[in-house]
C-alpha cells in the first residue's frame, strides 16, 4: 500500500490564508441565488472503501469538480446544494471507481466592509450529506458462451489476475456494484467581487464519514454567477423597519427605536439619541455635551 498523505497541512495553511485575507468584509445580501461551478482537489482517507468488495483498498487523491446553487435566506445566512463528481483510481489494483459527493450546506457570511464596497465576503460552512462510490466494469469485458452468445465475463467467471489484500480471488460480479456513505462536513471559504454579478471563490473543506469512519479534505476555487436580487426596497441592513433606500442612519444598533429617517429618537431636541442621553428633559436651546446633559 502506498505511503498516504494526510490533507490536514495543506487545508490547514489555505484556511490560515482564507481567514488572514478576510477581514472587515460583508456578505450578500438576502433573496441573492448563486450558480457556480468548481474544481479543486480531493484528499480520500484510506477508510473510504471498507464496507465495498475493494475493502482494504485505497483511493487515490485526484482533482475533479462540480457545481452548485445556492441561496442567500438572509443577509448572513444562505443554503447551498453542491455535487462534486471524481473518477478516481485505486493505489494497489489497475481500476476506477466514479464517486460523487453531493451534500446541502449552510453557510454563514460575515458583514463589514473591505476596499471600499461589498468585494470580499468570508464565509464558515457546514452540513451533512453523502459520497457515492461506483464500479461498473461489465461493459467492458465480455465473451461468447458455447452457443455463440455475448455473457459478461462478471455473471460466470471469477477474476484470476490479481489477489485482494485478504488473500482471497473475488468472483467477477464485484465489478458493478455502488455504496453510499454519510459524510458531515466543516469548512471555510471566502468569495470576492469580480463585478455586479460575477464572483470568485476559495473554499476548504473536511468531511467526516459517518458509516465507515475516516476524514477527507477537498480544496477547491470556483466561479459563480448571481441573480434574482430582491429590489432595493427589500433591504434593512440594521433592522430598524427603515428600509436601506430612506434610511439616514443604516448603521443604528438593534431594538433603538428611530424615527421615520432611520434615526434613533431624540426626545429633547439637543441633539443626542434618547438610547444614551442621561439628561432626557434638557431645555430647547441649552448647550449640551456629548452626555445630553447641560454643559458646566
Amino acid at each position: 500500500m502506498g505511503k498516504r498523505h494526510s490533507p490536514l497541512p495543506t487545508l490547514c495553511s489555505v484556511t490560515f490564508l482564507l481567514v488572514v485575507s478576510s477581514v472587515e468584509v460583508s456578505a450578500d445580501f438576502v433573496g441573492t441565488l448563486n450558480l457556480y461551478a468548481n474544481g479543486g482537489k480531493h484528499w480520500f482517507n484510506s477508510d473510504r472503501l471498507n464496507g465495498t468488495p475493494f475493502y482494504g483498498l485505497t483511493l487515490q487523491d485526484t482533482t475533479g469538480g462540480g457545481g452548485g446553487l445556492g441561496f442567500n435566506m438572509t443577509n448572513y445566512w444562505a443554503m447551498e446544494g453542491v455535487v462534486d463528481y471524481f473518477v478516481v483510481g485505486i493505489e494497489e489494483i489497475p481500476e476506477k471507481v466514479e464517486v460523487y459527493n453531493y451534500h446541502l450546506d449552510l453557510l454563514y457570511q460575515f458583514g463589514g466592509q473591505f476596499c471600499g464596497d461589498f468585494c470580499w465576503q468570508p464565509y464558515v460552512a457546514f452540513g451533512v450529506g453523502e459520497i457515492r462510490i461506483n464500479y461498473d466494469d461489465a461493459p467492458k469485458k465480455h465473451y461468447k458462451d458455447e452457443d455463440g452468445k455475448y455473457r459478461y465475463d462478471c455473471e460466470y467467471k471469477y477474476r484470476h489476475d490479481y489477489k485482494y489484500p485478504d488473500g482471497h480471488y473475488y468472483p467477477k460480479y464485484v465489478c458493478n456494484w455502488h455504496d453510499r456513505q454519510t459524510m458531515i462536513n466543516l469548512g471555510l471559504g471566502v468569495k470576492y467581487s469580480l463585478g455586479p454579478r460575477w464572483q470568485a471563490r476559495a473554499d476548504v473543506r473536511l468531511f467526516q464519514g459517518v458509516d465507515e469512519g475516516g476524514l477527507d479534505g477537498f480544496a477547491s476555487v470556483a466561479i459563480g454567477y448571481q441573480w434574482l436580487e430582491y429590489p432595493d426596497f427589500w433591504y434593512d441592513e440594521d433592522a430598524d423597519s427603515v428600509i436601506d433606500a430612506t434610511d439616514q442612519c443604516p448603521q443604528t444598533p438593534v431594538a433603538v427605536d428611530v424615527g421615520p429617517d432611520g434615526c434613533p429618537i431624540d426626545s429633547d431636541f439637543d441633539g443626542v439619541p434618547t438610547y444614551i442621553d442621561q439628561c432626557p428633559n434638557t431645555p430647547i436651546g441649552i448647550a449640551v455635551d456629548e452626555y445630553g446633559c447641560i454643559r458646566r
